[in-house]
């Protein structure tokens, strides 16, 4: 069921091109479509969703114009996309085949299902060619034409090749998803034993060369897969090896590149990522930054703020990890001009991690700023450890400007906050709050230290525990404790 924020949402993450396009593609309907133009421009216009002055304007129509609206977008938009798109070609292709079939138009039909199989192959598009394939079978007799039975075996040996073609890439796909849940979960194996659980829970011997698969999908996700599994092991050689092959993979189809640009960015993103965590490769990383800007479907609006997302919170990290919190705040201000270019100072990784420089640098009233922007943007949504994090660091930044009342107004909101989101009683986040920040911020002069202390030893502690590189926080918390305690 459609939330009533689902058009709000929509309408913000078009471009600016999108929307031109769509109002004029409105416009040329005549004058039925202008109260729905009149509402596109309401909500376009709104900084955040608020559905009172909408109702006000459109009455007790506003459900069903906003229903309205929304379809209308998607219709504009996929003719927007058709333009440039050869995945959206080749369906538009395989529809115009049918309703030529439907008139009788068998020749007409069969050109255009020709033109279709030829696209979706440039593509590697093995679903959609097995669907090709489909059609050309179900109405060989229905064309009235002489059928002979070398076409239908020609046909048979397509779709057998098409459908281990997708067995294989399926195959891949499910390793992939499994190994990265690995990763989220562990980050990095730390003994033999896990080691040896995880190849008898995974058929890990499929990425062993010798079982390389033959399907030009397969191959990538082959790379990809065993990226992430040398990420388990702390290999990053191997890493960085697997991740190179998985972006040289795009070169050998520039259509699909060009389609799918926005994949073949993350494939460099992880490649970056992974040179900035080897000694030496620094430079390699900044290679690929240039590359990537002079790539031939950077020059589209979309492409350059993926572009920009990515490889400024590549960039971000890898200063936060290295403690080079310095240098990271002097990319602050290039990556805040880029996101308020872009539409994405909501965006809640580069917020998060803004935030976060702030807050390591001591700069409490930027910190606090950035902050709340996450808080309103994710309300009681999204991603919960960013929030709850995010509180924490709210209270510790008003308790170092000395804004005592404010302090204990947040404390209270921030709690409010974790007992109507089920946080567990004992969850980190709130623990350090309710007890151990609480205690520092009433201890006495000669308390004081002992009492970081305590918060030091408590921190230390959980940086012990098994998946502590997954908790967020942890490490500002702990660079913030031993700073008060210098």
């Amino acid at each position: 069921m459609r939330s009533k924020e689902d058009l709000f949402h929509l309408v913000q993450a078009m471009s600016k091109s999108e929307k031109r396009y769509f109002v004029l593609d409105a416009k040329k309907s005549g004058r039925t479509d202008s109260r729905y133009l009149a509402l596109f421009d309401a909500v376009n216009n709104q900084e955040e969703y608020n559905e009172e002055p909408l109702k006000k304007q459109f009455a007790t129509n506003l459900s069903s114009d906003k229903a309205y609206l929304y379809e209308a977008i998607l219709r504009s938009m996929r003719d927007y996309r058709s333009q440039s798109s050869k995945a959206a070609q080749v369906k538009e292709r395989l529809m115009d085949a049918r309703y030529l079939y439907e008139r009788g138009l068998y020749d007409q039909s069969t050109e255009r299902i020709s033109e279709a199989k030829v696209m979706a192959a440039e593509l590697e598009d093995q679903f959609t060619l097995l669907e090709i394939n489909r059609e050309e079978q179900v109405s060989l007799f229905d064309r009235r034409a002489r059928v002979q039975l070398e076409h239908i075996e020609k046909l048979n040996e397509e779709r057998e090749r098409t459908l281990k073609a997708i067995d294989e890439e399926l195959r891949y796909l499910d390793l992939y998803y499994r190994l990265l849940l690995e990763v989220f979960r562990e980050f990095n194996l730390k003994d033999d034993k896990s080691i040896e659980t995880l190849m008898k829970r995974l058929p890990i011997e499929l990425l062993e060369e010798r079982n390389k698969p033959k399907s030009y999908q397969a191959i990538r996700r082959f790379y990809q897969c065993n990226a992430a599994f040398y990420n388990l092991l702390g290999d990053m050689e191997r890493v960085y090896h697997y991740s190179l092959k998985a972006v040289e993979w795009w070169d050998d189809f520039p259509n699909l590149k060009e389609e799918e640009f926005h994949r073949y960015i993350i494939n460099v993103s992880n490649l970056v990522n992974t040179c900035y965590k080897i000694d030496g490769y620094f430079s390699k990383a900044q290679e690929w930054f240039e590359r990537l800007k002079t790539e031939k479907s950077s020059v589209s609006l979309h492409n350059q703020k993926v572009i920009f997302q990515y490889l400024s919170l590549s960039k971000l990290l890898y200063h936060l990890n290295r403690n080079e919190f310095k240098d990271a705040s002097q990319l602050l201000p290039e990556i805040i001009d880029g996101m308020n270019k872009f539409g994405l100072r909501k965006n809640i990784a580069l917020a998060g991690n803004i935030a976060t420089v702030y807050f390591l640098i001591g700069e409490y009233r930027n910190c606090i700023k950035w902050v709340d922007i996450i808080i309103k943007s994710m309300k009681n949504n999204g991603r919960l450890d960013i929030q709850r994090i995010m509180r924490l660091y709210k209270v510790i930044a008003l308790y170092e400007l000395d804004e005592f009342e404010q302090t204990e107004l947040e404390i209270r909101s921030s709690n409010r906050f974790f007992k109507l989101n089920d946080a567990e009683h004992e969850a980190f986040e709130e623990l350090v709050l309710n007890v151990y920040l609480k205690q520092i911020f009433n201890a006495t002069i000669n308390d004081f230290k002992p009492t970081l202390r305590h918060l030091k030893q408590y921190l230390s502690e959980i940086k012990e525990q098994p998946n502590a590189e997954n908790l967020l926080g942890l490490d500002e918390l702990m660079i913030w404790v031993n700073g008060k305690l210098k």
